[in-house]
């Protein structure tokens, strides 16, 4: 249903909430944001209708504000939209969120086991239950389109049966978005954009960072390489990463907290804003239900048993229903927080790549303006604490830059090969191909294990990621983006010999047994 005139959430004047407050609220949310070192945040606070409190703070860009209006990726925030737009078609008799699978609508959909492939629906795709792997890897920078990526996940096998676990899966999401907007006839931009961003009136949101760096008032993005500089307020600005078009149905959104207030009133009133019912009510419940157990214990007394729904996270905070999710990309970090039974939300987004204080401000606000009692303090000790887990898990504190959760290293153990027996090509029929080459004539007959060999000369390439390799053990070597570009990728690459000792294949030494590279290019010395 479309709206004659665009909605907005009022913004209740100052003396709503006592001034006092206000500037309290203010002053604890600039430190905190000093504190951790945030380039920009902006935080709007809804309460009973309105618009409570709303602020910019830091900087959008090397020079110029944060305001409530600046526009910034949503990133995650996107999944709840691409579920809305799926429920309006529900709501049109066009789909169904169960019993009839997603390839009845989008044929090209299929994985290897067409048993699987007759089994996935809408709600195991947006509810992380499908029983896929995560492909993040396979559609990163990938230049083909949404639908040729989506014809090529037919290798693709399950590691999991169907609805027997959650694992977040962005692929699935645009899975079911592209799915969504054939059954629309349609793209899914357009889908999402006419049948829920602008019938909220949501003027300013959009897709593609592409089209966000055109906009006036735009964030762009930024990170520290440790804690440290962080504290310190040493930011450094990132180029902004505009090829996240396959995947935008899973992230592809940019918006502000003014228009994004619209849709925490929406989702509040099962899809009523101002009086008209927008979007439809049955699927605006079905989207906040809970689907798939992601904690079967609390995390913390505060919490309940965390669930996921359709787009949503599904929670309770001191025994108030939420429905949350944060989102992340290189140099942004977001989060909304909606309780639907106390008509209030906070959204908060920030232009830094690692911070805890988007979320961290759901709490904040929610003891104050709900009268909850203080269990923690959020914005300084959980925050710092929990920002600080997030660099070391990147390896931005490890001197080596190695993430905590990787294997350890097993020191002193080189490869016995030098650096030009790992050179070719390998490919995979889904990933594409990988390309090493040495980097420079320096490296040629060096061994990889060399003392000297922390940033060794072997150079990586897959599709659009390209890189430095280091050796770690044997013949293991090891890639990390995430001090060059904020994107969180690093990985253990092993090469595995044939039965006559040469390398043959490559694998990503954390993934599921299918994604092995095998070699097409050969050995040097066989080529002599």
């Amino acid at each position: 249903m479309q709206l004659r005139n665009n909605p907005s959430t009022p913004i209740v004047p100052s003396s709503a909430v006592e001034p006092s407050v206000l500037q309290k609220w203010t002053e604890e949310v600039e430190k905190a944001r000093v504190n951790l070192g945030i380039q920009g945040l902006t935080v709007a606070v809804v309460h009973k209708g309105t618009i409570i409190f709303t602020k910019g703070f830091g900087k959008r860009n090397d020079t110029e504000p944060c305001t409530p209006e600046t526009l910034m990726p949503i990133a995650s925030l996107t999944k709840a939209f691409t579920a809305a737009a799926v429920g309006e078609l529900v709501g049109d008799n066009k789909a169904k969120w169960e019993g009839v699978p997603v390839n009845e609508y989008l044929p090209e959909f299929r994985v290897k086991d067409p048993a699987l492939t007759r089994e996935i629906t809408f709600v195991d795709m947006l509810s992380h239950r499908s029983g896929i792997p995560p492909l993040d890897l396979q559609w990163y920078h990938r230049k083909e389109s949404r639908i040729d990526l989506i014809k090529q996940m037919n290798i693709v096998e399950a590691e999991a049966p169907v609805r027997s676990k959650y694992n977040y899966n962005n692929t699935m999401v645009a899975v079911a978005g592209e799915a969504a907007a054939r059954i629309a006839g349609t793209t899914y931009e357009q889908l999402v954009l006419d049948r829920v961003v602008r019938p909220l009136g949501m003027r300013e949101t959009g897709f593609t960072n592409a089209t966000l760096l055109t906009r006036p008032n735009h964030a762009l993005p930024y990170m520290c390489k440790s804690f440290k500089d962080a504290q310190m307020g040493r930011n450094q600005r990132l180029e902004m990463d505009k090829f996240i078009d396959a995947d935008l149905p899973a992230g592809g959104l940019h918006s502000n907290v003014i228009e994004l207030a619209n849709w925490a009133r929406a989702m509040i009133n099962d899809g009523e804003l101002d009086g008209v019912q927008i979007l439809n009510k049955e699927s605006c419940q079905t989207i906040k239900s809970a689907y798939n157990i992601v904690h079967r214990t609390p995390r913390s007394q505060e919490f309940g048993i965390t669930a996921y729904g359709l787009g949503w996270g599904i929670d309770h905070y001191k025994g108030h229903q939420t429905i949350q999710h944060s989102g992340g990309l290189p140099g942004f970090r977001t989060h909304m927080s909606v309780f639907p039974n106390d008509d209030f939300a906070v959204i908060a987004l920030t232009n830094d790549a690692f911070n805890e204080c988007a979320r961290m401000l759901s709490f904040y606000f929610a003891d104050r303006v709900l009268g909850l009692p203080t269990t923690r303090d959020w914005l300084f000790d959980v925050a710092v604490s929990e920002t600080e887990k997030e660099y070391k898990d990147a390896g931005l504190e490890d001197p080596d830059g190695v993430p905590s959760s990787f294997p350890p290293q097993i020191k002193d153990k080189p490869t016995k090969r030098g650096l030009e027996e790992f050179v070719g090509e390998y490919t995979h029929p889904s990933y594409g191909k990988i390309t090493i080459e040495v980097s420079n004539e320096e490296g040629r007959g060096r061994e990889a294990g060399a003392e000297d060999n922390k940033s060794c000369p072997l150079n990586f390439s897959l599709n659009c990621i390209q890189g430095q390799l280091r050796h770690y053990h044997y013949d293991t070597f090891f890639y990390s983006s995430v001090a060059q570009t904020g994107l969180q990728l690093a990985f253990l690459l092993t090469f595995i010999p044939g039965d006559d000792g040469s390398i043959q294949e490559c694998r990503f030494l954390d993934d599921p047994k299918y994604i092995y590279f095998a070699r097409v290019t050969p050995n040097v010395d066989d080529s002599n």
